[in-house]
């Protein structure tokens, strides 16, 4: 009789002791909701006995992180004493630091982003820094279906492009605050373009606001998703945390991002943000080579052969005609290998030898290493842009 009332006496201490327990996280929680929650305070919140309940009455970017997810959450930062982040991982949405690049034609360096981590500024400085190494001037910052991350990466790269000295507008419940970004040592060229999506959220967001805002770049796509919110996450003393949201952000010059999303300044189908940016680039680049432009042409995928005419008749002998004429696919950049033949003393016939794929944009380049007949070489070379169909 006395070990089951002793059995009994302790199983009561364990359980008033969890309840207490239990109910300190409780008053903790409404603590951190009444005095840093940015949004309307749920009606009745003293008289709520539930977590669940007080979850209720929030929205949906704030809840409640047992010991368990919390430290499994910090695990993904690789910096445990990162607190604070810019949320808004989107369903289906790939939660990790990737950052990787290619070099395109036109000296254009690509880099994409698929979520901002903590160490995401070194990494994108890494791959700027390989580009450059083989001869990139120009870039194209790809923050598509990017759904957020580290506000503290995320000003960082801002601080990386050219003229843009602040950040985003913080609203809480007690003031705005106006954010810098981070200068940066190491700086992106002049008028590099950003491409977003309708799945680029939160952190990503904060970064076209800030590049269009201040006109420190071209950002390219389609409206983003519409998260402009800041959540913060609060220690607990059953060693979990509660993620509340407690601020809005808009961007440096005013553009609302909660609920509204980012226009961008070129708007593509989906899809064509990356081709439009290159082939943008491209003839930029062309141009300040000293290539003459001619008038866009369109032809039927999978492509045929078409005729180019000199104004004086040319010699087309060595070193190879196919060497001085490229066919460049914008977006990817794959060389499409052509036949040159010579129809004539006034014009080349050139013909794709792998289909061309329809609804994308080419460059053709004639390359100035071509001679007349008196041994005087070409002055300029020359482009145009070939739509398929």
């Amino acid at each position: 009789m006395l070990k089951r009332s002793t059995a009994l006496f302790f199983f009561l201490t364990v359980l008033f002791a969890s309840q207490a327990v239990h109910a300190n996280v409780i008053e903790e929680i409404k603590h951190y909701v009444k005095n840093y929650y940015y949004g309307d305070i749920p009606l009745y919140l003293n008289e709520m006995k539930t977590i669940a309940e007080i979850e209720a009455g929030l929205d949906e970017y704030s809840e409640y992180l047992t010991k368990k997810e919390y430290e499994a959450y910090l695990g993904t930062l690789h910096i445990p004493s990162e607190s604070w982040q810019l949320t808004g991982d989107l369903p289906g949405s790939e939660a990790d630091s990737h950052v990787m690049s290619r070099f395109l034609f036109g000296n254009t360096g690509y880099i994409a982003v698929s979520r901002f981590q903590v160490e995401t500024p070194i990494a994108v400085i890494r791959e700027w820094e390989k580009l450059k190494g083989m001869g990139a001037r120009q870039l194209i910052l790809d923050l598509r279906y990017n759904g957020g991350g580290s506000v503290g990466s995320a000003e960082k790269i801002i601080g990386m492009f050219q003229n843009a000295p602040e950040a985003y507008t913080r609203h809480n419940r007690e003031e705005s605050i106006r954010v810098k970004s981070v200068p940066a040592k190491i700086k992106f060229p002049q008028n590099p373009y950003v491409l977003v999506n309708k799945y680029s959220a939160s952190a990503s967001e904060l970064v076209a606001a800030a590049i269009k805002d201040q006109q420190a770049g071209t950002v390219v796509g389609q409206k983003t998703y519409g998260k402009g919110s800041i959540q913060s996450f609060f220690e607990l003393s059953d060693g979990g945390a509660m993620k509340l949201t407690t601020a809005h952000f808009i961007g440096p010059g005013g553009t609302k991002i909660q609920s509204f999303g980012v226009m961008p300044d070129e708007e593509t189908p989906p899809g064509k943000e990356l081709q439009f940016a290159h082939t943008a680039l491209s003839k930029g680049w062309l141009t300040e080579q000293g290539y003459s432009e001619f008038p866009d042409a369109e032809m039927e995928a999978p492509g045929k052969s078409f005729t180019i005419t000199f104004s004086q008749k040319m010699n087309f002998s060595a070193p190879a005609a196919s060497n001085r004429v490229e066919l460049i696919r914008m977006g990817d950049a794959i060389t499409v290998p052509v036949k040159v033949e010579q129809t004539g003393d006034l014009e080349l016939k050139i013909t794709p030898e792998k289909p061309l794929l329809s609804n994308s944009v080419y460059a053709l380049v004639i390359h100035p290493r071509f001679a007349d007949r008196e041994g005087i070489y070409m002055r300029k070379g020359a482009y145009l842009f070939i739509k398929t169909i």
